[in-house]
Order: C-alpha cells, then structure tokens, then sequence
C-alpha cells in the first residue's frame, strides 16, 4: 500500500474510533493507560473539526482533562506519550507516539469546551479543574490484515 492511502487509512481509523487510549509515563517509569474521549471523531465533536485544520500536523490530537488527575503531574514530569486508536471489530489499529503537553490558552479552551462536558468537570468551561492536552506525534505503528507497519511523521 503506498504511503498517502496508509496515511489515509489511519486518519479514517484516528477520525471515527468511539476512544483513544492515552499511556503516560509514571512517577515509577511505567507505563499508565486510560481511555480518553476522542475529540478527534468527526462524528461526535463536529465542532472541533476546524480546530485541526490550523495544525501543520494532521495526525495532533487534542484531549481533556481534571486538572486534578495523575495524567497532569506524569506528563509534567515526562512529556513522552502514545495514543491508540481502533476498531476491534476488523482488528484495525494505530499507535502514534510523541509529546503531549497541557493547553493553557483560555480562549482555544472556551471555543473547544462542549455543553455535556459538565458532567466531567462541574466547575464548568473556567473551572480549574479542567485542562485541555495537545498531543503531536512524530511516528505511528498499523495494525491491520495482520501485519505491523511503522513510520515516522514529518
């Protein structure tokens, strides 16, 4: 398969997975995996579309988070990170590596908070419990028909 149609496939799974899964590195080296809501999902955040088209790399993903939670303190300390992202049905999947770090611009922060995010974070949009992540990654591995593939992103 030639390098733009895998690249094509990867968005397609990154862009319609219901969750990503974040690892983080612990205080004790290792790795710490959470489901996190995937705000890339065209489907599910329409809104947020726009918002990676000023991104010179297409595969940057954006998540949220409690302020207050261990991921906030692991990325402080260590800013290495993965992503995955798949579709268990047809055993399809991408693992994107790079560096994840903490948004603090408050206007990016009101224009991607989405009403129902209160469930998440009670404060509401200026809470300080609430943050905001930008994940850009500078490689990727595939999974799918059976067979790993993995790339670096320019």
């Amino acid at each position: 398969m030639e390098l733009a149609e895998k690249l094509k496939e990867i968005l397609g799974v990154i862009e319609s997975a219901e969750v990503v899964y974040l690892s983080t590195i612990d205080e004790n080296g290792y790795p710490s995996t959470r489901a996190m809501l995937n705000l890339k999902n065209k489907k599910q955040y329409p809104h947020l579309i726009s918002m990676y088209t000023e991104e010179s790399n297409q595969f940057t993903v954006y998540l949220t988070t409690n302020t207050s939670s261990a991921k906030i303190k692991e990325i402080g300390n260590n800013a290495k990170a993965s992503l995955y992202f798949c579709k268990p049905e047809s055993f399809t999947g991408t693992m994107l590596q790079g560096k994840i770090e903490i948004v603090t611009d408050s206007e990016f922060k009101h224009n991607a908070w989405m009403k129902g995010w209160e469930l998440y974070y009670p404060g509401g949009i200026d809470s300080e419990d609430f943050s905001m992540l930008r994940f850009v990654p500078f490689s990727f591995k595939t999974y799918s028909d059976f067979q790993v593939e993995t790339e670096k992103i320019d």
